[in-house]
């Protein structure tokens, strides 16, 4: 794991990943909690996405499988917008995110390929999801959503000595990877 910290040392600033850590996973916090907000369907995905509830199964589920990886790694990238409720600019900094996670997940993987690579609310990958009819398309590009596995983000970051907000007009999105 030595190695695996010094090659995202060096690579962070040509990610563009803002803050990272690496931890054990069985620090990793799960909270029915972030699942309640997925059921309410705050973020429009639930139910349309094989990377997001019900599709990933239960929080206890979910937990058993992050469990089975003896580590995690976190990181979050961050973006400015032009206003507070700029729509677009979140958006925009999602596929950014999501493109970040892509290349950590490609380095994470030369090293361990059945990395399990969880990004911010759900896949951006195809404009329809195939979900509940056929497979994914493109599975081991799609990354199920961190909060729809029941990992509270919120107390995770702090708990990781990382910015869960990082000021006005900002936006900050978290992945994470358990190997």
């Amino acid at each position: 794991m030595k190695n695996l910290d010094k090659l995202i040392a060096q690579e962070k600033e040509n990610l563009k990943i803002h803050e990272y850590a690496f931890m054990k996973a069985h620090e990793v916090i799960f909270s029915q909690e972030a699942r309640r907000l997925c059921e309410k369907n705050a973020c429009g995905m639930y139910g349309t996405s094989w990377a997001c509830p019900p599709a990933v199964g239960t929080v206890e589920e979910c937990q058993k499988r992050c469990a089975a990886y003896d580590n995690a790694f976190i990181f979050s990238s961050v973006s400015q917008l032009k206003k507070k409720y700029d729509i677009a600019g979140w958006r925009e900094a999602r596929i950014v995110h999501e493109s970040i996670t892509e290349k950590t997940a490609q380095i994470f993987r030369a090293e361990f390929p059945k990395a399990l690579i969880l990004s911010a609310e759900g896949c951006t990958l195809c404009s329809h999801c195939t979900y509940p009819e056929n497979l994914c398309r493109f599975p081991q590009r799609m990354f199920p959503a961190t909060e729809g596995y029941g990992i509270m983000v919120l107390q995770q970051a702090p708990y990781c000595h990382l910015q869960y907000n990082n000021g006005p007009n900002t936006v900050t999105y978290f992945s994470m990877i358990f190997f």
